[in-house]
């Protein structure tokens, strides 16, 4: 009897006292939403504030686009979890073929023994793991609230219409979900940033007026935004259109709608946490969280599947992380792109193998045909066609090494071919190559980046280092799409094999205090250094390019934190 799969629904829960410190899922409030009654405080009196007032806020919120930057500032550096780095690298795509050149040079200690014979190629490419998507292009969140000729909303509205008055289409269908995923990114995108545009202000010289008028203004923007988008999604629901159109629909609406919650749920905590906000302005932070709670009725009423509520046991909130998950995973789907992944030098090691092999094969004919003109002394012919077999095979072993040795220092160990399966072309190629290098084949120009922390070159000694080297030649094809101005890609380090041989996590110090006279004990955490040095470069012409360098501190149990140096 074929048994029913589990549902991912929520269902009973753990049961647990209500004031059990040790549920970590239950919910805590943390601010209550407060709803703006139709007045509101401006310039230090009381005065008719309706929201079209605040909306007239939405010009303070656009960013600009961002200015182009030097190819080695394009790269982002974070912790993903306690054994795995992550770095991601920015390619803008242009009207013509570019290529750029990614290096970069691991300064590993020695106590972690990773070196040539430990950690071989294969290894280094099954850590080094990379993942590569479209970008979504800088856009002021306040252009998503318009549903005018050339606005993004206005593009969806167009692109339903088709799937609508041609439900059998399938390119018109294609067409529809692609733009609405990626509406999805665009609102995720510029929420967030418009979101830390105002949180930057908590971080500057804090004018309170100008913070709250922000503020309100990114809240009723967000709620203009959400709701904007469901009138497009109900329109487009009154005309028949096909069942991915449907679905995508429904997924995006309700993936909008999170993105918007979350936003919003995140500033106000930020300016709750702040006093000097909090006692500037007392209720601007529940104004804030009006807007999030705004978006969890539009879909409570909906009828979607991402609703929690106060009172939700563990299954509830686990799934409402699954939910949130997958729907980020749908929508981010519209930017990803695969990459098919081959030997770099595969038909040159076949034809040099074979060029040894034949090597080897004639000597050994060679010798078996002098050997026979000893064929009247069966054991000293024995003994010749054994040594001769023996040298063909060492000989053979040997052109192997040789020829493999010299592969690697002219040709790629990969070759990639990016993808982009849903617009059916190429992106780009990649060649890519890794491997230990000795420290006197490091360039000088790296090496000054690596000694400047160090007081003296003999502390080289103290601290002994290998050198892992990473590089990838990157040629990205005409960029032909305007929605996707340059392509990330996001490499994630696995650096749990390095820690196998750390010393224990903490240690006890003893010292002794030259001022009191004392002798006191303290526990001292172990960590160790790995410096990275890197540069983005263009392929010609850029071989001044700067090389930035950041330090990963960690310990036994993983990543602590990431320094940046230059």
């Amino acid at each position: 009897m074929v048994q029913p799969l589990p549902s991912t629904r929520p269902g009973k829960g753990r049961s647990e006292p209500a004031d059990n410190p040790a549920a970590s899922w239950r919910p805590r409030a943390q601010l209550r939403a407060l709803f703006p009654s139709p007045s509101s405080l401006r310039g230090g009196r009381q005065e008719p504030a309706p929201v079209s007032d605040w909306a007239s806020l939405f010009g303070d919120l656009a960013r600009s686009a961002a200015t182009a930057v030097e190819p080695g500032e394009a790269v982002e550096w974070r912790v993903h979890d306690k054994t795995h780095l992550e770095f991601a690298i920015d390619f803008p795509l242009a009207a013509s073929e570019q290529t750029r050149v990614w290096e970069a040079y691991f300064f590993v200690p020695e106590s972690f023994r990773i070196h040539e014979a430990t950690y071989s190629k294969k290894a280094i490419y099954d850590d080094l793991q990379s993942y590569v998507r479209y970008a979504v292009g800088e856009l002021p969140f306040a252009e998503l609230a318009r549903n005018t000729e050339g606005s993004w909303l206005r593009r969806v509205s167009k692109a339903l219409e088709q799937a609508g008055a041609d439900p059998s289409s399938p390119s018109a269908n294609a067409e529809a979900t692609r733009e609405l995923r990626l509406w999805a990114c665009l609102v995720r995108a510029s929420g967030l940033a418009a979101m830390r545009a105002v949180e930057q202000l908590l971080c500057d010289e804090l004018d309170p007026t100008r913070v709250k008028n922000e503020a309100l203004g990114f809240a009723v923007l967000c709620n203009t935004v959400g709701r904007e988008f469901r009138d497009v999604v109900d329109a487009a629901r009154a005309h028949k259109l096909a069942d991915e159109v449907l679905f995508t629909l429904a997924w995006c609406d309700e993936a909008t709608s999170l993105a918007i919650e979350a936003v919003c749920a995140d500033l106000a905590l930020r300016l709750e946490h702040d006093a000097r906000v909090e006692a500037a302005h007392p209720d601007l932070a529940e104004n804030v969280a009006a807007a999030a709670v705004a978006e969890a009725r539009a879909r409570a009423e909906r009828g979607y599947d991402s609703v929690t509520r106060a009172g939700a046991n563990e299954r509830d909130i686990e799934h409402l992380e699954f939910r949130r998950h997958v729907l980020k995973r749908f929508t981010a789907s519209v930017l990803w792109l695969s990459h098919e992944v081959r030997e770099g030098a595969m038909w040159v090691v076949h034809v040099l193998y074979a060029i040894a092999a034949a090597l080897a094969m004639a000597f050994a004919v060679f010798a078996a045909l002098q050997t026979n003109q000893l064929s009247d002394n069966v054991f000293r012919y024995a003994l010749l066609v054994v040594l001769a077999y023996a040298v063909k095979d060492r000989l053979k072993a040997v052109l192997q090494e040789v020829f493999n040795k010299w592969i690697s220092r002219r040709f790629p160990d990969r070759l990639w071919t990016i993808r982009d399966h849903e617009r059916k072309r190429d992106v780009g190629q990649v060649r890519e190559r890794a491997g230990f290098v000795p420290f006197h084949k490091v360039p000088d120009a790296v090496l000054a980046r690596r000694r400047l922390t160090r007081e003296h070159a003999l502390e080289e000694c103290a601290r002994p280092e290998r050198v892992l080297w990473h590089t990838k030649e990157v040629r990205l094809a005409p960029g032909v799409d305007p929605s996707f101005p340059m392509l990330t890609e996001i490499f994630r380090l696995n650096i749990g094999h390095w820690l196998a041989h750390t010393d224990d996590p903490k240690r006890r110090v003893l010292f002794a205090d030259p001022d009191d006279a004392s002798i006191y004990a303290a526990v001292a955490r172990r960590v160790y250094n790995v410096s990275v040095v890197y540069r983005l470069r263009p392929c010609e012409g850029a071989d001044d390019a700067p090389w930035h360098r950041i330090r990963v501190v960690v310990g036994r149990k993983g990543i602590l934190r990431i320094e940046p140096i230059c």
